[in-house]
């Protein structure tokens, strides 16, 4: 469970099952080869009955995701002006003028200098940090109220890192969204999230407030996890 506002961090080790976790939520695991049971309700919506129809309608507006690695999420024959646009466009119905000074805007806001030059740019005229700037942009293009968030940081440089951290912090403080942050990475759990579920061989296996599981481990492996 999951408040407006919060950060609730997944932690565990490569394989522990927390992407897979991510595409659940969203809707996005293959329907012949996977099978979810229980609930999950986002926002008032019931994810595991939905069409794919409906699904499409909720993912950007109600739940969107930012993907581990950007080059591949992106698409690399439309600028990423255009696949921001697109989204707010479909999503909302807004003019193509209208829905490019809105992604121009959302550039700024994940502080891409020369928002209005990179509008145009394809994504592999983009740095890494860059890229996951625009993908964060096109995250938020629709102000959903809850914000997926999959080893953003994992394939780059330390000190842009931190950057998207903190960008990522500050970003779901002044827009009140609820973030479900995956990483293996310690540091970046401690930094981000208020919350820490801890993932083993795709079960949760301890849970509680950032400073507790961290400070007082219960669980052997969570123990371990901090230790390596």
């Amino acid at each position: 469970s999951l408040e407006p506002g919060r950060v609730l961090g997944i932690l565990g080790e490569s394989g522990s099952g927390k992407s897979v976790t991510l595409r659940a939520l969203i809707g996005l695991l293959p329907p012949g080869r996977s099978h979810v049971e229980g609930r999950i309700t986002v926002a008032g919506h019931e994810i595991t009955r939905m069409s794919e129809a409906e699904l499409r309608e909720v993912r950007g507006t109600k739940i969107a995701m930012i993907f581990q690695e950007p080059m591949t999420a992106l698409d690399p024959v439309f600028t990423i002006g255009e696949q921001i646009a697109e989204t707010i466009v479909r999503h909302e119905g807004a003019s193509h003028a209208a829905a490019w000074r809105r992604a121009r805007d959302l550039l700024e806001l994940v502080q891409i200098p020369s928002a209005a030059r990179r509008l145009k740019s394809y994504p592999h005229e983009m740095s890494g940090g860059m890229r996951q700037r625009a993908m964060i942009a096109l995250a938020l293009s629709c102000r959903p109220a809850v914000l997926l968030a999959d080893e953003p940081t994992t394939a780059l440089d330390v000190t842009v890192q931190i950057q998207i951290i903190v960008l990522l912090r500050q970003l779901q403080q002044e827009l009140g969204m609820a973030v479900v942050f995956v990483t293996h990475d310690v540091g970046v759990a401690v930094e981000v999230a208020d919350h820490i579920a801890v993932m083993y061989a795709g079960r949760f296996v301890e849970s509680g407030p950032t400073e507790t599981v961290i400070c007082s481990p219960s669980h052997p492996y969570t123990a371990g996890l901090l230790a390596s």
